[in-house]
């Protein structure tokens, strides 16, 4: 947990990544923001924010250039920085994956032992799947799904599957889901 911590400070230093003032929910700011989530920003916001309020059936972690890897429901506040070394370049913001390699790996370990869930789901793009293909869980378990996006389609595809697996979750109808994709999916 400290070297968690101690990077994520570390990172929140750089003047780059303009760190902001206000704290929120990183469900909230994630998901209000990223093209990955338009769909279930338009569809599933409030009821699936209301679910990880109220019961512990769901947990959500979100990877992350400037936290490493937030809880949903943890505080978090507006920053600059990322895992993809050409976007960090042409925005003039910290890239943060040469940070992150020696502790967010195990970190991701840590945090499936604790929780022990039935079944994993992995979205982003390759700069940040990576870090999960590391993981002995990516390897030898069999629930686990992972969704690898690639180039800037990603969120146009990404986006209805996330909404996709929110509404199955809803349905109870999760097996469905799992069926209809293979452990990973790369478009």
């Amino acid at each position: 947990m400290s070297s968690l911590l101690s990077t994520r400070a570390r990172i929140f230093r750089d003047p780059h990544a303009c760190i902001g003032n206000r704290g929120t929910y990183a469900f909230d700011l994630y998901v209000r923001v990223g093209r990955a989530y338009k769909r279930l920003l338009e569809n599933n916001y409030v009821r699936l924010k209301n679910k990880l309020l109220s019961s512990g059936s769901i947990e959500w972690f979100i990877l992350s250039g400037g936290y490493g890897i937030i809880h949903a429901l943890e505080e978090a506040r507006k920053y600059q920085a990322t895992f993809n070394q050409s976007i960090a370049y042409q925005n003039k913001i910290p890239y943060t994956a040469k940070l992150w390699k020696s502790i967010l790996t195990s970190l991701c370990e840590n945090i499936i032992a604790r929780f022990d869930p039935d079944v994993v789901y992995v979205f982003g793009s390759r700069d940040y799947t990576d870090f999960i293909k590391q993981t002995s869980f990516w390897k030898i378990e069999d629930n686990v799904r992972m969704f690898e996006s690639t180039g800037s389609s990603g969120p146009f595809w990404l986006s209805p599957i996330l909404n996709e697996l929110v509404e199955s979750a809803f349905r109870n109808d999760l097996e469905a889901f799992n069926a209809s994709y293979s452990k990973f999916t790369k478009l």
